[in-house]
């Protein structure tokens, strides 16, 4: 009987410590595409996004295409840092982190995940087999339109989130960028195979999109200014990804759309 216990005790340890480690883990695919105009593409990758359990991760898997200097016209620069393309969403304390980029220096952004107030539209169409639904948002500077699915776990690609299922599929109504899931893998296994740790963490300083937007700011003034010494100025966008600079905001003229 003292053997059996042992035994027992031991085949249930095992049990709930393999439990733990196993997951469900959805794997998503992303076409990500941004445009000059509503045609002309000037950059295109393959990412990934991992969701399981309260996690989710998106990175850069593969470039496709890159003629970033040469379409945009303005200063563009990234140092190479893998972290810096990873979306790290926290859902258990509604997190989401990122990195940005204030001329020549990044920076760590936490946010709420509760960022996009979605407007959901009676209208349905089906992507890689899910029945998906619109629902549309005007997000830092841009209109968004999203097809997700309450067929899978909620989510998204980049930051796009806070809808019921996970979105599918995305585009600006300005054609700037889009994103579309290209396959979608569900498993069940050890979660451990899967880094799915926040890369942010050991960060030292983390800074509101608010504290952000006035650094940038504030740093594209100052690059503006003529410097007769070597002849040259920048100009930072007011506008990339997400909106830095307001539309009404007339402290920084150069740049302006």
């Amino acid at each position: 009987m003292k053997y059996l216990i042992i035994i027992l005790s031991f085949l249930s340890f095992t049990f709930s410590t393999s439990s733990k480690q196993i997951g469900t883990i959805t794997k998503i695919e992303y076409l990500e595409i941004k445009r000059k105009d509503s045609i002309n593409v000037f950059w295109q990758g393959k990412y990934y996004l991992y969701r399981a359990g309260g996690i989710s991760k998106y990175s850069k898997k593969e470039v496709l295409k890159n003629n970033l200097n040469s379409e945009r016209g303005d200063l563009e620069f990234k140092p190479k840092n893998t972290k810096t393309e990873i979306i790290y969403k926290d859902y258990i304390k509604n997190e989401i982190f990122s990195k940005d980029l204030i001329g020549f220096r990044f920076f760590t952004i936490k946010d709420s995940l509760n960022i996009i107030k979605w407007d959901i539209k009676n209208k349905n169409k089906e992507i890689l087999g899910y029945t998906c639904t619109l629902a549309e948002s005007f997000f830092r500077g841009r209109t968004y339109q999203a097809w997700f699915t309450t067929q899978l776990i909620a989510g998204g690609p980049w930051k796009l989130d806070g809808l019921p299922g996970m979105i599918l599929k995305a585009d600006t109504k300005d054609g700037y960028i889009s994103f579309e899931a290209t396959k979608i893998v569900i498993t069940k296994e050890r979660v451990s195979k899967i880094d799915l740790a926040n890369p942010y963490s050991s960060e030292n300083k983390f800074y509101s999109w608010e504290e952000f937007k006035k650094k940038y700011k504030e740093k594209a003034i100052r690059m503006s200014k003529y410097n007769p010494a070597d002849n040259t100025s920048f100009a930072l966008p007011r506008i990339r990804m997400e909106r830095y600079i307001d539309i009404d905001d007339l402290d920084y003229i150069i740049g302006r759309e």
